[in-house]
């Protein structure tokens, strides 16, 4: 039988070979980056995150066999070692930040904040949401808030907002409501497995609503309400000018983002 000595030699050679593998995926972060700026592709107007990409790599780690290793586990490591590999990248930028506007959820925020992003991006708190909506049009920021309606609709400003766009709903790992979104200067783009934020200040009932949108092909789900404007989650990544929502009810209605799912 192998003896717990024996075990605990095996672990430590695995750590020490793991530390390898993580330092030369480091390094081929550092090569990108200084591809990207030959080529042009690293250009300061063009932010680092590709929540597209990153998510479609999550997802093909995931469906990987495993003998013992947790579907939260392979996400934290991953989500980590993007992050390292952004900020890497980033260097001569300054890096990514977070911004969080949550009061009275702010602790909770963070957390999900640092889950999705990683423990390389730098953070601090905004004082409400038009500031963190502001700091968002910046290409090396990410503006995090909560959903709790005490904070308002202040998602529906995103309507007027050129670049600014949901890019992640939160927590991440969890396929109910979220409880708080990322935003940032990206235009969302699909991935296969989506969903898409939609506004409506239909002063109708929230489930008349969803049978409007769901005759016209939508399977949709009510996020949260405040001011008199509703939030919904659309199944699926729709464009901003889909056709079949053109009359929909309300009369200022609209997509302000999409969110890949793990």
């Amino acid at each position: 039988m192998t003896t717990l000595t024996d075990l605990r030699a095996q672990i430590d050679a695995l750590d020490a070979e793991l530390l390898r593998l993580v330092d030369a995926r480091a390094a081929l972060g550092r090569a990108i980056g200084e591809a990207k700026a030959r080529e042009g592709a690293g250009n300061d107007t063009v932010s680092l995150l590709r929540p597209d990409r990153e998510a479609i790599l999550i997802r093909k780690l995931l469906a990987m066999p495993r003998e013992a290793a947790s579907d939260s586990v392979v996400v934290r490591i991953w989500r980590e070692l993007i992050s390292e590999n952004l900020r890497i990248q980033g260097q001569a930028r300054g890096g990514l930040h977070l911004n969080l506007s949550a009061r009275e959820h702010s602790r909770e925020v963070l957390v999900w904040a640092r889950e999705r992003f990683g423990f390389a991006p730098s953070f601090g708190y905004v004082d409400d949401a038009t500031a963190a909506i502001a700091a968002a049009r910046d290409i090396c920021h990410i503006s995090v808030l909560s959903l709790d309606p005490r904070g308002g609709a202040w998602w529906a400003r995103l309507l007027a907002e050129k670049s600014v766009r949901i890019i992640a709903a939160l927590p991440e790992i969890s396929r109910t409501r979220p409880h708080a979104v990322a935003v940032a200067a990206i235009t969302p783009e699909p991935t296969g497995d989506d969903i898409t934020f939609w506004v409506s200040d239909s002063a109708e009932r929230e489930n008349l609503i969803i049978d409007d949108l769901a005759e016209r092909g939508f399977a949709a789900d009510w996020v949260c309400s405040a001011q008199g404007l509703k939030l919904f989650s659309l199944l699926g990544f729709v464009q901003e000018d889909d056709i079949r929502l053109k009359g929909a009810l309300g009369s200022l209605t609209g997509i302000i983002g999409a969110a890949p799912r793990i």
